[in-house]
């Protein structure tokens, strides 16, 4: 039985036992590797206990992801690195935004198309999902659990030390139609055949570093 299969059955089973909670279905883009997420994607509604829309069970999630440890170990792997960029499967990565521009000045093979621009891009280099608790949750004014509120912080401050910047090529949205004649970038064909391209947050979403990216594109959320 395939994630997608367990996904099915589990929102089929919530709105069974709990038909008031909304649990939106579960999607994902063709063509498109699994997403880095808990659950396989799943939305935490599908984990609702008497209205917290499965807030519970993405802080125990959370509180497991941290205790495992691979967070911290990415995190001293990228400190303890010898000075320069970091090799990784994605290419190489920076620790400082100015060491990227320079290593892209130097470069030979990374120019930007007309109307583009080649620049550094933060991304994650941690393939585990990540939580982030909104401010006005109640576990951050709750005395009782004063020592689960700190490790909880301790680990969201601890997402940027994840990342690396990575050179990057942006082509200009308004040139679409030079690429794709006929197609306009505030249209939703454009969404729908280019969406892909755009929705990238870390290094494993892409295939290769010269995936054409747009700027200045709109988006649907």
């Amino acid at each position: 039985m395939s994630p997608l299969d367990v996904a099915d059955n589990k929102v089929t089973a919530v709105t069974e036992s709990a038909s008031s909670v909304y649990v939106p279905p579960l999607q994902r883009t063709e063509g498109q590797p699994p997403p880095i997420a808990a659950h396989g994607g799943l939305s935490y509604m599908s984990f609702d206990q008497d209205g917290d829309a499965g807030t519970a069970a993405a802080i125990q999630d959370a509180l497991t992801e941290i205790a495992e440890g691979e967070g911290q170990r990415v995190i001293d792997m990228i400190a303890k690195a010898p000075p320069g960029p970091i090799k990784t499967k994605w290419g190489l990565g920076f620790r400082d935004y100015d060491e990227c521009v320079k290593y892209i000045r130097q470069s030979n093979s990374i120019k930007a198309p007309a109307g583009g621009v080649a620049l550094p891009l933060p991304y994650t280099v941690y393939e585990r999902p990540t939580y982030s608790v909104v401010p006005s949750n109640a576990i951050w004014r709750d005395p009782e659990r004063a020592e689960v509120a700190a490790i909880l912080r301790k680990s969201e401050a601890g997402n940027r030390r994840r990342d690396l910047y990575f050179p990057q090529v942006l082509r200009d949205a308004r040139r679409i139609g030079e690429y794709y004649p006929g197609l306009s970038p505030n249209s939703p064909e454009c969404m729908d055949r280019l969406g892909r391209r755009w929705r990238t947050s870390s290094p494993s979403a892409r295939t290769s570093t010269t995936r054409p990216r747009w700027s200045g594109c709109t988006t649907r959320r």
